[in-house]
């Protein structure tokens, strides 16, 4: 019976630790190569093609 028990705590263990080590990487990612910048660069897009005429399909105004 000890046996069953210490094989459901290891593994229960396991798994947790996974799982923990999931949440701690993705939030490491995300600090680190997250999207902050993607406002930036939206942004900067924006604003160099402010006053641009709109272009239909078929290249007529």
């Amino acid at each position: 019976m000890d046996f069953f028990i210490d094989m459901t705590l290891l593994g229960l263990s396991i798994i947790g630790l996974t799982a923990l080590m999931g949440i701690i990487t993705h939030g490491t990612a995300a600090k680190i190569f997250g999207r902050g910048n993607a406002k930036f660069f939206l942004n900067k897009s924006k604003s160099t093609q402010t006053g641009w005429h709109k272009v239909g399909r078929d290249g007529r105004n």
